[in-house]
């Protein structure tokens, strides 16, 4: 900005002169002093002026006077062919500028004017905004510095509690929770990390609670397996039909106990997502009807009538053997636990994108303070009757989860004025194979 502003002041006063000296035939001291005394020049200005051999003719600063001499510049030489010329440059705290233009008379050269001018207020100008901004800019390093350090304690302070509640965490301390300030990516972070350590808080609760109970029911069977084996071995004069009755009775708890780890076993596979088949378009009245006719000589036997009322088209999205044991589980532990000559009744239906299953019986009910507990692992409501029926505690879990992975919702619900209803829902997928939406 300041050496244009230079460039076009000293080239135009300089054209000014050159076009008020083209005028003389030749350029001599007494011609020019007399035109430059006319002329309104700035006196801050040294100008020289030459003749066509480049010796100064002219000169205004009176004490440094170079008259007679030749002037050894690189701007005069390219003035002298024909062309303006103009150099400026910053130092000693003063811009130094130069200008030489040629002085011609009808294309013929006459000589050369040339302007110097050392700027020392325009130079203090730029010293002192240099000061400025180097002042600014160690400011800025300063504040930015600080700045850095503070963030960078705070941030390494706050990374430090997430680190040291890793190592809680590592340690199996997941009851504990870090506690972050703040409204940034850490705190999301912190806050993701107590998430996960309360999932794995529940997920250990239950993993303790899961190895106790299935400890607890199969050292049962065990114990009991291990107590008649006694039995037979110490008693050597023991008669062939209490032996029989022994193994009979061993034979019973072998199958109670294939049954609990059958049921384990199962409710591992739910918990890793190893489900044994693949999803696929099931209409779950087919179903509801196949288990209600595999378990009607039980209902028989035990004097229990059984009867379902299926809507068609209960089209759902899941796999056939995982759904297909949803039902009979519901259907069968209605049967086993109703009260003689009782009632069993099945419904499916749709209603508002749902398929719906229900199960409702005549048997005693749930006590409601039970009801929110009876889809744990291993919970069962009466102790002794379940292990009458052969019940091992884990059938309603593993009709919870395998709903739930098939992204819908199973409940229970005591009816009046007796008895229990258990309620699978299910996303209807009618869509899917061509029929309306329900």
């Amino acid at each position: 900005m300041i050496v244009d502003s230079k460039c076009n002041e000293l080239l135009k006063t300089a054209n000014m002169v050159s076009a008020s000296l083209s005028g003389l035939q030749s350029l001599d001291t007494d011609r020019v002093t007399s035109i430059m005394s006319i002329l309104d020049v700035s006196e801050g200005v040294r100008m020289l002026v030459t003749d066509h051999a480049g010796t100064v003719v002219y000169d205004n600063n009176t004490a440094f006077s170079v008259m007679g001499r030749g002037l050894m510049l690189a701007e005069v030489y390219t003035a002298f062919n024909g062309m303006d010329a103009f150099r400026c440059a910053y130092k000693g705290g003063a811009f130094e500028s130069v200008a030489a233009v040629p002085v011609l008379y009808k294309s013929e050269l006459l000589g050369i004017v040339c302007f110097h001018e050392v700027d020392k207020d325009s130079g203090a100008l730029l010293l002192g905004i240099q000061t400025y901004l180097r002042n600014i800019t160690l400011l800025v390093i300063v504040c930015s510095a600080a700045l850095m350090v503070f963030f960078t304690i705070g941030f390494r302070r706050r990374l430090g509690k997430l680190s040291g509640a890793i190592d809680k965490i590592k340690g199996g301390q997941y009851e504990h929770r870090v506690v972050v300030g703040g409204h940034d990516e850490i705190t999301d972070l912190a806050s993701e990390f107590n998430d996960l350590s309360g999932r794995l808080q529940k997920t250990e609760e239950l993993r303790r609670r899961f190895v106790s109970d299935a400890s607890h029911e199969l050292k049962t069977p065990l114990a009991s397996i291990k107590l008649l084996a006694d039995s037979i071995i110490q008693n050597e004069d023991m008669r062939m039909t209490d032996m029989r009755d022994f193994l009979a009775d061993i034979s019973n708890e072998i199958v109670r106990l294939t049954r609990i780890t059958d049921h384990l076993l199962q409710l591992t596979r739910l918990d890793v997502d190893l489900a044994e088949t693949e999803p696929e378009y099931l209409d779950l009245s087919d179903i509801a009807r196949r288990a209600v006719r595999l378990l009607q000589p039980l209902a028989q036997a035990k004097g229990i009538n059984l009867h379902i009322d299926a809507a068609p088209e209960c089209i759902i999205e899941a796999g056939e053997d995982a759904i297909y044991q949803v039902v009979f589980n519901l259907v069968e532990n209605a049967v086993k636990y109703n009260i003689p000559n009782g009632e069993v009744h099945v419904l499916t239906y749709v209603n508002e994108g749902n398929v719906f299953c229900l199960v409702d019986d005549t048997g005693i009910g749930i006590p409601e303070t039970e009801l929110s507990r009876i889809f744990d692992r291993f919970y069962r409501v009466d102790k002794a009757r379940s292990r009458e029926t052969g019940g091992t505690g884990l059938g309603l879990s593993i009709v919870r989860q395998t709903v739930e992975e098939c992204g819908g919702k199973v409940w229970a619900e005591n009816r009046s004025p007796r008895g229990s209803r258990f309620v699978v829902s299910l996303p209807y997928r009618g869509e899917a194979v061509g029929l309306e939406v329900r």
